[in-house]
């Protein structure tokens, strides 16, 4: 959610650099852009847009001639909260006297107490956001001391920000400021300085790094910086950049939707790469280095977005394959709750980003009271990586298209190197184990023969598109895909959807069955096969169409789609592809902007 980038250097086009980083951010999911350039001179430059980079990017080109040099800037890309999606709220923000200028990420809670005191001082403000209020508090807090003013305004304002700040009294500084929103420090040999959200964004610019944690505030100044941590001077690691650059081709691909979709196969061997021994049937990842000693007795997995249908399907897993209690709490709630922490329990967070905040509150309040985490995330450094106990890198690389398809296949791939893991040291049967590692090795070989014939799952795209609601249907292992097919739906074509347990149709969603509304049902030849079979009938007999997913040829459904035969715990991988597979192609046909769905945040960074 939202991207900030910043720049301090030598170059004479500081604006097309700050561009470049915004683009490198776009996936993250935004409404309007905007950036703020100056020189030593003092000359500045405000420019603001509505949409998408390439407009602000149009307005730069006409506001800055080429004979105009900047050499600092702040950028940002926005996501609306507070106040209209409109040029006025779009940041950078200012004071109403234009000396204090900034970009932020995050919420401030108490925001409006705050801009009432200063409206009862005179103050006037141009927009809605609680942005401008750290702005105004800014200038009506100033004691001549520029670091001396923001360690002063952030007493004041409560809970999320990653900030940069500027001012006109101090016009070659920038300070920058962390608590609970993501942001990095990075510079070169050639003394640029740069601030960024996320690290691909730095991708050669950069080649040192520094991870900021909450409560750091970096001061810019010239060539020098200091990097104060709650207040107290400190030195932070610093990193060589050690990353795959930004992959931003999408090469023969219509979108990077389908690119991403593609890369599955490749992402899965990836993460087996080094992890499992599939000859040996031996599992031999670095995070379970550590744990030979621990004794769980319970799961719990702690999510937010698509994030949570991994876990549901993990459930499963953790309590078949490791007879582990297992259960999956939703972060944004959990942290209201009376969490019971204990040794027996292992908290597991799961998280694209490394960032989602609500995830990082809860993982905050389960470590201070001395509980065993465990992270599945994506993102190398990211803050969920660092605080947790033990953890795997999901190695799906960058993705960029907003709504998610191979960080989600590579979570549930992690997560069930994790369930065979704890299972064989518990009463998972070596028949059993062995088994499932047989055709956990087949998976990217069998994902390879969905995509070698896609052209009946686009046939069939393009005759249920003229359809307006669907609901998606599966029982056990497939009910979290059925889940996450329609949320993939929904995002991208906007179309309505429900999911539901196949076996909850006699309840209540039977009102709903008619010829209008389609139903995808995910039926495998799995444990769940016949009663599958049993739904189709229900719905049939109410004039109900039915596209079904599953390795068998099932005659009595309007619309089939085939996948390879496997067994019960692998099946989700096959059935999950056909289910974004199908979204893809039917928001294709109906023309929507895929790689970039309206209202969507690739990184929710706030509460």
């Amino acid at each position: 959610m939202c991207g900030i980038f910043g720049y301090q250097g030598k170059r004479s086009d500081a604006q097309k650099i700050l561009v470049h980083g915004l683009e490198r951010l776009e996936y993250r999911g935004y409404d309007s852009a905007g950036l703020l350039v100056w020189n030593e001179k003092g000359e500045m430059k405000l420019i603001r847009a509505v949409g998408k980079v390439s407009n602000l990017a149009n307005k730069v080109a006409k506001n800055i001639s080429d004979t105009e040099v900047f050499t600092f800037g702040i950028a940002h890309t926005r996501r609306a909260t507070h106040g209209w999606v409109t040029e006025e709220n779009t940041h950078p923000h200012h004071d109403m006297n234009k000396h204090f200028y900034l970009v932020h990420n995050g919420i401030i809670e108490n925001y409006h107490k705050l801009k009432q005191s200063l409206i009862a001082k005179w103050y006037t403000f141009y927009g809605e956001t609680d942005s401008e209020v750290i702005a105004n508090l800014l200038e009506d807090t100033r004691t001549g001391d520029f670091m001396e003013t923001v360690e002063k305004v952030l007493w004041m304002i409560r809970w999320a920000y990653a900030l940069l700040i500027v001012s006109t009294y101090a016009p070659d500084e920038i300070i920058a400021v962390k608590i609970g929103s993501p942001l990095l420090f990075a510079y070169n040999e050639h003394n640029e300085y740069f601030f960024s959200s996320d690290k691909q964004a730095l991708a050669g610019y950069a080649d040192k790094l520094i991870y900021l944690d909450d409560g750091d505030i970096v001061h810019l100044k010239g060539n020098d910086y200091q990097i104060k941590s709650d207040g107290v001077p400190t030195k932070k690691k610093i990193e060589d950049m050690d990353m795959e650059l930004l992959e931003s081709s999408k090469w023969d691909y219509k979108h990077f939707m389908l690119k991403e979709i593609f890369e599955q196969a490749n992402i899965i061997r990836r993460i087996f790469k080094g992890r499992a021994d599939f000859n040996k049937k031996f599992l031999n990842a670095e995070a379970f280095h550590g744990m030979e000693h621990e004794h769980f007795k319970k799961i719990v997995f702690v999510w937010c977005g698509t994030s949570y249908n991994a876990w549901c399907l993990w459930t499963y897993r953790m309590e078949n394959l490791a007879w582990l209690d297992s259960s999956c709490e939703i972060a944004s709630e959990y942290e209201y709750k009376h969490i019971k922490v204990n040794d027996e329990t292992l908290y597991v967070f799961i998280s694209q980003s490394g960032e989602t905040a609500d995830s990082i509150e809860v993982l905050k309040l389960i470590k201070q009271q001395g509980g065993h985490t465990f992270g599945i995330v994506n993102v190398v450094g990211s803050t969920i990586s660092r605080l947790t106990d033990y953890g795997l890198f999901t190695r799906a690389g960058a993705e960029i298209w907003v709504a998610s398809t191979k960080a989600f296949t590579a979570q549930i791939t992690s997560i069930l190197l994790l369930a065979l893991y704890l299972g064989q040291k518990r009463w998972l049967s070596k028949a059993k184990y062995d088994k499932v590692m047989i055709e956990l090795s087949k998976v990217p070989v069998m994902i390879e023969d969905i995509f070698a014939d896609t052209s009946n799952i686009r046939k069939i795209a393009e005759a249920i598109s003229e359809y307006k609601n669907f609901f998606f249907l599966g029982r056990h292992y497939q009910l979290p895909i059925a889940r996450e097919s329609s949320l993939k739906l929904k995002e991208i074509t906007y179309l309505h959807s429900e999911s539901y347990p196949s076996g909850e149709l006699k309840h209540w969603p039977l009102a709903l069955i008619e010829a209008s509304i389609p139903s995808v049902l995910f039926a495998p030849n799995d444990l769940m096969f016949e009663k599958n079979i049993s739904s189709i009938q229900e719905i049939k007999a109410r004039d109900g169409k039915v596209i079904t997913i599953s390795d068998k040829d099932i005659h009595n459904a309007d619309w089939n789609i085939q996948v390879p035969s496997t067994i019960d715990e692998i099946y989700p991988f096959l059935t999950a592809i056909v289910g974004q597979l199908l979204a893809y192609h039917v928001a294709d046909i109906l023309g929507k902007d895929i790689d970039k769905p309206r209202n969507l945040a690739k990184s929710v960074t706030v509460k």
